[in-house]
């Protein structure tokens, strides 16, 4: 009867939202080289908790790439019509340990050095932003931590 009775308060708790269910992860959507991730949201929140997650890891963010600015100054001079995004940044970070494992191993995977997320909107769709980042390199055993970090910095800015 205690078990009976600790599942029934617990399922009252859950049910008035004192105890909160583990969510699953999001899943990415696997598009071409890339793992894309989903949210709604505004775009400077989401990239302001993608720079929190991974500064809370005690990483600097080395750059950041910005590139519907530079995609929008340059399209007049390769004939663009039309845009594809409002807003994107490619933000670019390394994390020593994990470089110097990838290195070790072999140094030329300084290739996969510096990691990057993405955070962006696509034009005309303000609602959705998305964070994408370098699928698994399957070959490269030596990278699953490092794609193991850029997910989880993923998952943490979506979650807040």
């Amino acid at each position: 009867m205690p078990t009976l009775r600790l599942l029934l308060t617990f399922c009252l708790m859950l049910s008035c939202g004192l105890v909160r269910a583990e969510e699953p992860p999001p899943q990415p959507n696997v598009i071409g080289a890339a793992w894309v991730y989903t949210v709604t949201g505004d775009y400077e929140d989401v990239k302001t908790d993608l720079v929190d997650a991974i500064e809370s890891r005690g990483i600097v963010i080395s750059y950041v790439a910005h590139a519907a600015s530079m995609l929008q100054r340059t399209s007049d001079a390769v004939g663009a019509v039309g845009k594809a995004f409002d807003r994107a940044d490619i933000l670019l970070f390394c994390k020593a340990d994990l470089t110097y494992q990838l290195t070790i191993k072999n140094p030329h995977n300084l290739v996969l050095c510096p990691y990057s997320v993405s955070v962006y909107t696509l034009a005309g769709d303000w609602e959705h932003v998305y964070l994408g980042i370098r699928a698994p390199e399957q070959n490269v055993p030596e990278y699953a931590a490092v794609h193991q970090l850029l997910v989880d910095i993923v998952n943490e800015t979506i979650s807040w």
